[in-house]
């Protein structure tokens, strides 16, 4: 039981930080360009805001 009690803490203690690391809104691949299906279900191509490294 005391295992069970130390993992729900543990839990909660990165729940905590995660969120106020920034949670879902730091979702960093909102950010970055996307890849459409493969062939044949797509071209594959890439979508999305492209950021320059210059």
């Amino acid at each position: 039981m005391r295992d069970f009690l130390v993992l729900i803490v543990v839990l909660i203690f990165l729940f905590l930080i995660w969120f106020l690391g920034g949670g879902p809104e730091r979702y960093e691949s909102r950010q970055g360009p996307f890849l459409n299906p493969p062939a044949p279900l797509d071209n594959g191509a890439i979508y999305g805001p492209v950021r320059s490294t210059n």
